[in-house]
């Protein structure tokens, strides 16, 4: 039994939870999507102070540890996802040789119209939200580099327009056999909660998902992106050349201060509908 996670990595509205569905769709593969990364890389981590706390995380989610859960559902692979992870790089080399990380890339001008649409606080306009993914998206490619044994990368429109062989190409990385379950990942109930965020994460894979900033981003925002991320963009194959556009000082100064206002209040007002969202559910329990 191979207790060693594997651990899904990418930016924010990359495919990470679409990914962590269709992997978890595998008949001996489950990836848990999301917990608490605060209370499993605390002040004083060590790899048997993370075993701990995720088995004290599980006890509260599934009433067993992870090494039950494991045998139990007889799995021979599991892992963690969460775009978070990448703020925990450094801990996570702890974690060589032993576990495997799988690293999705998504085109920074989709990423980017997604931040914007998606009202989360992440990039409320293209300027700041190309300087999030272009940075992210470096320290995942620098980790990647450093262990390229450990590390599988793919591109997030190459998993929509071509899954199966994507697919192939990781279950040959983890070393399991390829289960065709998990291309019918959108049909079955999935284990988080629906909504707005990963409403295409219950669809079919579909072209247009990849293509939406075509027509949702100005020219102007897509000369944005392109300019500030150019260098990473043609690195990854997305584009094969790019002009540096050279923005004011003002004009920064502009982006910078909406990013800190609206992300703001977008944050607060996301949390107030969490919040009442809690309290209508437990007022239903207890009715």
């Amino acid at each position: 039994m191979n207790l060693a996670p594997v651990f899904l990595l990418g930016t924010q509205r990359s495919g990470t939870t679409l990914l962590t569905r269709i992997l978890s769709n595998h008949s001996s593969v489950y990836v848990q999507n999301e917990l608490p990364l605060t209370q499993l890389f605390d002040d004083e981590f060590s790899l048997d102070k993370f075993y701990r706390n995720m088995d004290n995380l599980f006890e509260k989610r599934f009433g067993k540890s992870v090494k039950t859960f494991i045998k139990e559902r007889k799995l021979e692979v599991w892992g963690l996802k969460d775009p978070q992870l990448t703020e925990y790089l450094n801990e996570l080399e702890s974690f060589i040789p032993e576990s495997k990380f799988i690293l999705i890339i998504r085109d920074a001008r989709g990423v980017v119209n997604s931040y914007i649409n998606n009202k989360w606080g992440l990039g409320t306009n293209a300027y700041t939200g190309a300087i999030r993914w272009n940075k992210e998206v470096n320290l995942q490619l620098e980790f990647a580099k450093k262990y390229p044994n450990n590390v599988f990368t793919l591109l997030y429109e190459d998993l929509i327009l071509d899954m199966e062989n994507e697919l192939q190409r990781i279950c040959s990385f983890l070393e399991i056999p390829f289960d065709h379950k998990m291309l019918a990942y959108h049909e079955k109930k999935a284990d988080l909660e629906s909504n707005k965020q990963n409403i295409n994460t219950s669809k079919a894979p579909s072209r247009q998902i990849t293509e939406k900033w075509k027509t949702e981003l100005s020219k102007s925002e897509i000369d944005i992106v392109i300019s500030t991320c150019g260098k990473t963009l043609q690195t990854l194959g997305y584009i094969e050349s790019y002009a540096q556009l050279k923005l004011s000082p003002l004009m920064r100064f502009y982006y910078q201060l909406h990013q800190k206002v609206v992300g703001e209040i977008q944050i607060q007002y996301q949390l107030w509908k969490l919040k009442r969202k809690l309290k209508g559910k437990e007022r239903k329990q207890n009715a």
